[in-house]
């Protein structure tokens, strides 16, 4: 009973010191909330676009789970973070489990017109593989959630998160058309964690997501400038952008250049 009591104060404490910086999130079952059908096809809608950016190759990260990479409380934060980035309200919230481990997940707030949802995420850390996603809202069947996902005794509150800062190291070579000796490397530094994710756009649209911090590229055409640019995206989900632009020699350019006997 003691022990319930100082739990119940720890968790007002807590969500009372937040209270004034956010709302506080309450997940309901939505077909028990009340809401009209007008609200509920509106949430359905919610979800569905949740689920399409939460399943975003564009978002996944280079860090595995494990020593070194992610644990659940690190994995909702980058969850957390990229969804908030991408325009979301979104809290982090834990509970206490049986076993005495925590489960940690997200909370995503919804707009329905008159009323107000929360709609759980679980960030799916996935073991010894990079992560391609950054969760799912974990329905059991259409608009009804996971009950495991109703209730919670914290709301986590993270510090303030700095953004990186983006950098592109060009060739120091020439860059020929069709050749692959493009290298492209990157002096990208986070001041509070780490860069998880390089997003390189060669040209006018050729796109390569990475998880390395430098990349190979083999232009086309030459006789051309190149507009190179670089997204970095830290382990709380905020981004830079740094561009650079490379010339491309043909092959006659660089006979000539060879030989020295360009006019």
């Amino acid at each position: 009973m003691a022990r319930r009591l100082l739990m119940g104060i720890l968790l007002l404490g807590t969500l009372s010191l937040l209270a004034f910086a956010q709302e506080v999130p309450t997940v309901v079952q939505p077909q028990q909330a009340g809401y009209t059908p007008a609200q509920l096809s509106t949430l359905e809608g919610a979800i569905n676009q949740l689920q399409a950016k939460l399943k975003s190759a564009n978002l996944g990260s280079k860090k595995k789970l494990g020593v070194g990479g992610w644990t659940a409380e690190t994995f909702a934060a980058y969850t957390a973070g990229n969804l908030e980035r991408l325009g979301y309200q979104v809290a982090i919230v834990s509970s206490q489990m049986p076993d005495g481990t925590t489960k940690i997940w997200v909370v995503v707030r919804a707009d329905l017109g008159g009323a107000i949802a929360w709609i759980p995420v679980e960030p799916l850390v996935n073991p010894n593989i990079y992560q391609p996603d950054l969760g799912d809202v974990p329905l059991v069947s259409s608009l009804m959630y996971d009950s495991a996902y109703l209730s919670y005794t914290t709301l986590i509150e993270m510090p303030p998160n700095f953004a990186p800062t983006a950098a592109i190291r060009a060739p120091m070579s020439d860059v020929v058309e069709n050749e692959q000796s493009a290298w492209f490397g990157n002096a990208s530094v986070d001041p509070d964690g780490e860069i998880v994710l390089f997003q390189w756009t060669f040209g006018d649209d050729v796109q390569r997501v990475t998880h390395t911090i430098s990349t190979w590229y083999t232009f086309g055409e030459g006789g051309r400038d190149y507009p190179v640019l670089l997204t970095v995206t830290d382990n709380r989900g905020a981004q830079a952008t740094a561009s650079t632009t490379v010339y491309v020699l043909t092959a006659q350019e660089k006979a000539d250049k060879s030989c020295g006997c360009g006019g």
